[in-house]
């Protein structure tokens, strides 16, 4: 019985999405969200933090 229900049985493939991001230090706000989409809504640059040379 349980060898025809394993034969029977849809296969599905499962996999996740891994998503790399590089920004700067002065970027603030910007945020992962299940689809991968870039929202800038809520973005700001703050310069205050960067280094002057």
């Amino acid at each position: 019985m349980e060898h025809i229900i394993i034969d029977e049985a849809p296969v599905v493939p499962l996999f996740y999405d891994e998503v790399t991001r590089f920004k700067h230090k002065y970027v603030i706000g910007l945020k992962n969200n299940a689809m991968n989409m870039v929202l800038l809504k809520e973005v700001k640059l703050d310069f205050s933090i960067v280094e002057q040379p």
